[in-house]
C-alpha cells in the first residue's frame, strides 16, 4: 500500500470530514430522516456494466418532476449531502469534467449509482470493494446477492438493508417524496431482495453483446480503475473481476427474473437506446 500512501492520506482525510459532517446532520435532520416514508414503486435500472445503465439513468432523470435519484455529491457525502449540498460549488474541484472509461460529462449534479453511497454507509459491504482491495476480490463476492448461507452473509445483508434503506430515506426527503430512480449494476443480482424490500417495484434491464461488454469492460479497468487501489493487483485479479462479476450478475438476474411480476420488467438493448434514445425511453415509460 505504501505505493499510494497520498491515497491513503486523502482518502483517511475524506473519511474523516464525513464522519464530522455526518455528525452535524444527524444533529439536524435525524428525526427528519427517521419519519421519511420512501414511495414503495422505485425504478431500478439493472444491467452489466458497460450497457449503457448510465446513458438511461442520465435521460430518466431528467424527469425530475416524476423522479428522485441519487446525485454525484449525494454518493460523495453520503454522511451528510442533506444539508451540505447548499455549499457543493465549494468541493466542485473534486470531481473531472468528463468520465475517464467512456468522456461521458461528470459534475457533482450526475445522476450516480446509489451503490457507492451505501457501500460508505455500510463500512464497505458492497461488491465494488475490489475497486479499492483488488488483491482479495473474492472475499467480496457474498456481497452481490446476500444468498450465501451462514450468519457471516446474514450479518453483512442486514448492514447492507439497513444502510440502503437510509441512504433511500434521504434521497426521498431530499426530492420530496418523489418516486425514486435507481441505477447500479450490482443491483442486477438483487432482484429477490429488492422485490422483498420493495414489492412494487419496476425493473428496466439493459444488455449488449456479452464480447463488447467484456472489451469495454477492460477498457474501463485500464483507464479507471487504476485510479482507485490501494494495492497493486495483477492483470490476472483484475480480468478475474471482470469476469466472475458478468457471470454472478447474468446468473443472479436469470435466476430471479420470474419474481419479477408482468408489466414490471422493460428489456432494452444497447443498441436501442443508443440508436433511438427517445423511442426507448418512451418505451420504458409505455
Amino acid at each position: 500500500w505504501w505505493h499510494y500512501w497520498q491515497r491513503v492520506a486523502f482518502v483517511t482525510a475524506i473519511a474523516s470530514l464525513n464522519s464530522f459532517l455526518g455528525t452535524i446532520e444527524a444533529l439536524l435532520n435525524g428525526g427528519a430522516i427517521a419519519r421519511q416514508p420512501i414511495d414503495p414503486r422505485p425504478v431500478f435500472i439493472l444491467g452489466h456494466p458497460r450497457t449503457g445503465t448510465t446513458l438511461l439513468h442520465s435521460l430518466m432523470a431528467l424527469d425530475d418532476a416524476t423522479f428522485g435519484y441519487c446525485s454525484t455529491f449525494c454518493v460523495a457525502f453520503p454522511s451528510a449531502f442533506l444539508w451540505l449540498e447548499p455549499f457543493k460549488a465549494l468541493f466542485a474541484g473534486l470531481v473531472s469534467e468528463k468520465r475517464p472509461m467512456d468522456n461521458m460529462a461528470l459534475d457533482l449534479d450526475t445522476p450516480q449509482e446509489d451503490e457507492l453511497g451505501v457501500s460508505v454507509l455500510s463500512a464497505g459491504t458492497s461488491p465494488y470493494m475490489p475497486l479499492t482491495f483488488m488483491t482479495d476480490e473474492p472475499s467480496f463476492r457474498p456481497y452481490f446477492s446476500f444468498k450465501q448461507a451462514g450468519p457471516e452473509t446474514a450479518a453483512a445483508r442486514r448492514r447492507w438493508t439497513a444502510a440502503f434503506l437510509h441512504l433511500l430515506r434521504k434521497l426521498s426527503l431530499r426530492c420530496g417524496g418523489r418516486r425514486l430512480l435507481l441505477k447500479s449494476p450490482v443491483h442486477t443480482a438483487r432482484v429477490a431482495l429488492l422485490l422483498q424490500l420493495f414489492p412494487d417495484a419496476s425493473f428496466v434491464y439493459l444488455h449488449r453483446h456479452p464480447l463488447v461488454v467484456y472489451q469495454s469492460a477492460c477498457h474501463m479497468a485500464d483507464t479507471t480503475y487504476w485510479h482507485m487501489y490501494l494495492k497493486r493487483p495483477t492483470s490476472a485479479q483484475i480480468h478475474d473481476f471482470i469476469l466472475s462479476q458478468f457471470a454472478i450478475l447474468w446468473d443472479e438476474f436469470a435466476a430471479d427474473r420470474a419474481l419479477i411480476p408482468p408489466g414490471r420488467l422493460v428489456e432494452l438493448s444497447f443498441e436501442e437506446l443508443s440508436t433511438d434514445p427517445v423511442a426507448a425511453v418512451r418505451r420504458v415509460y409505455s
